[in-house]
């Protein structure tokens, strides 16, 4: 009786070893499958070019033609730097970030005194928002009589600068 429970006993462990093996075979088989496609089908791979020293617009170009999507752009000017960096193999179809220089700071001119067309014309080329606000005021009509924020201070371009134009004394119709 003990050498047919033991004959029961190893026929089993046999068994057990021989599906051990052969889920380790098929399961073996399925990972190489499985690695093989990955490597076969994956991705293209593309190399971040050097947009370093280029203009946003002029970078967005040459990312754009490598096969690559323009995410968001810090700053203004120049591109100083890309994430991911440049001469990085990544995915076809990534994003690439730019950051670029600092806005740069623009100061703002005195034009106390000057024609309001001129005034206007200088504020614009310099890149500022022009907002006109109009006063009765004793004196030369159509000049310049203030300016906020004040003349000297550091602004971004696109900033907004108002100017008050005297419009002719109070009660004049």
């Amino acid at each position: 009786m003990r050498s047919a429970q033991a004959e029961k006993n190893a026929g089993k462990v046999l068994r057990k070893v021989f599906g051990f093996i052969l889920f380790f075979l098929i399961g073996s088989l399925f990972g190489a499958f499985a690695f093989l496609i990955f490597f076969w089908f994956r991705p293209a791979q593309v190399i971040v070019p050097d947009v370093a020293g280029m203009s946003v617009d002029r970078a967005k170009q040459v990312l754009q033609s490598a096969g690559l999507r323009v995410g968001q752009v810090h700053g203004e000017g120049v591109v100083r730097f890309t994430v991911p960096q440049e001469k990085s193999k990544v995915r076809k179809g990534r994003t690439v970030n730019l950051f670029c220089e600092e806005a740069r700071k623009l100061i703002v001119p005195n034009l106390v005194g000057a024609p309001r067309e001129t005034a206007e014309t200088i504020l614009q080329s310099m890149g500022f928002k022009v907002r006109i606000v109009q006063m009765p005021f004793k004196g030369a009509d159509g000049r310049v009589m203030g300016i906020h924020p004040p003349a000297g201070s550091e602004l971004k371009k696109g900033d907004e600068v108002s100017i008050l134009i005297d419009v002719g004394e109070p009660g004049r119709d």
